[in-house]
């Protein structure tokens, strides 16, 4: 039987897509990425091709998000034993936090720690405790003090139609077709780019800051083989229908004109213009939809966020030109890597130590 992470909900698919886009935390974003892959379909050791984590260690991480879901993506520190309230005074303290306010009858909307010490010591949760100690207690069960945000969900009404119509053309194993995944990543600007990297301590590495962007934003036009896991990017200026369709075109000259073509892309204007679905019908060429708000469904997402930081990250590029040149070095590379992943992947067996204690049990 094909291990396979639950049937995710569209919130928590839009989530694990920020998580590989913007995520500053590489762990975070690496295991966000074989989630999603496992959501959209693929085997164990065709993720470990493009994450570059074995057979063994997927496994867990699909395991730890069917049992914790979203939680298991951020990795856990345990800094010592804290033994000053009982693990179940601490639960109720963290109930606490995360209800809402009016729920319980109170006249505001949010917590501050000392509005939450004062509703806790009236409830009879404690009797006494400090601001500071309520913040490490929320703090150590991963609840920090957040703005709340608002949500896209989607309402499409064909939202498991199109999802499953994409897993037949991702999951087939003999003569599969041609599976392109295809968007944009961007708007990206002209400035240096922070990021990591091994340093002496207190001698890290340094790069100019700019506060002046005179040189407008770009695109990068992104294309995934889905089947032989191969990246190919192209610098734009804008987004629009026109140039979608340039980019739709050179892609699709790289095969066969007799053979057909699926194209999956999110549901953006400028993707289903009525010249780019004639083109698409004189061409052999079927698009394929996400679902309304759903467009971590499209493969293409689990690269998005390794090729812009391996294209960007510690970068101070003073051209378009070299930032084109990066990504499409970074593409390059990429795929190199999903190529020696797949051999080494497929010639070896990856097992699971017995006594390996699971994820979700370590800290």
């Amino acid at each position: 039987m094909v291990l396979r992470v639950r049937e995710i909900s569209n919130e928590e698919g839009n989530r694990l897509r920020t998580a590989i886009r913007h995520s500053k935390d590489l762990i975070e974003m690496k295991r966000a990425q074989v989630i999603l892959g496992s959501a959209q379909r693929f085997t164990v050791q065709k993720i470990a091709i493009f994450s570059g984590m074995s057979d063994g260690y997927i496994r867990i991480l699909i395991h730890a998000f069917n049992e914790e879901g979203l939680a298991m993506l951020k990795p856990r520190w345990n800094p010592g034993h804290r033994t000053k309230f009982s693990k179940e005074t601490r639960a109720r303290l963290v109930a606490l936090a995360t209800g809402r306010p009016r729920d319980l009858g109170l006249p505001f909307g949010q917590w501050s720690l000392r509005r939450l010490r004062d509703a806790a010591v009236a409830r009879g949760i404690v009797d006494s405790i400090s601001l500071e100690w309520l913040r490490v207690i929320c703090d150590e069960a991963d609840v920090t003090h957040q703005s709340i945000r608002t949500w896209k969900e989607s309402k499409d009404p064909k939202f498991e139609e199109k999802r499953a119509r994409i897993d037949r053309l991702t999951a087939k194993r003999h003569n599969p077709p041609v599976v392109l995944s295809m968007d944009e990543i961007g708007p990206i600007s002209l400035k240096p780019h922070g990021g990591k990297g091994w340093f002496k301590k207190g001698l890290p590495g340094r790069i100019p800051a700019t506060y002046k962007k005179q040189s407008g934003t770009r695109y990068e036009y992104t294309c995934l083989n889905v089947f032989h896991q191969t990246l190919s990017v192209k610098q734009e200026e804008h987004k629009g229908g026109a140039i979608w369709l340039r980019f739709m075109k050179y892609q699709r000259s790289k095969y066969s004109p007799d053979q057909r073509v699926y194209i999956i892309q999110d549901g953006l204007s400028a993707h289903w213009t009525p010249e780019v679905r004639a083109w698409a019908r004189v061409h052999k060429v079927s698009l394929v939809s996400t679902a309304t708000d759903a467009s971590w469904m499209n493969p293409v997402e689990c690269h998005a966020g390794p090729l812009q930081v391996a294209a960007m990250a510690g970068s101070d590029w003073w051209s378009w030109g070299e930032v084109d040149e990066a990504f499409r070095r970074a593409a390059q590379l990429i795929t190199r890597e999903h190529k020696a992943s797949g051999k080494e992947f497929r010639s070896t067996q990856h097992k699971v130590s017995k006594h390996r204690r699971p994820l979700w049990t370590r800290h």
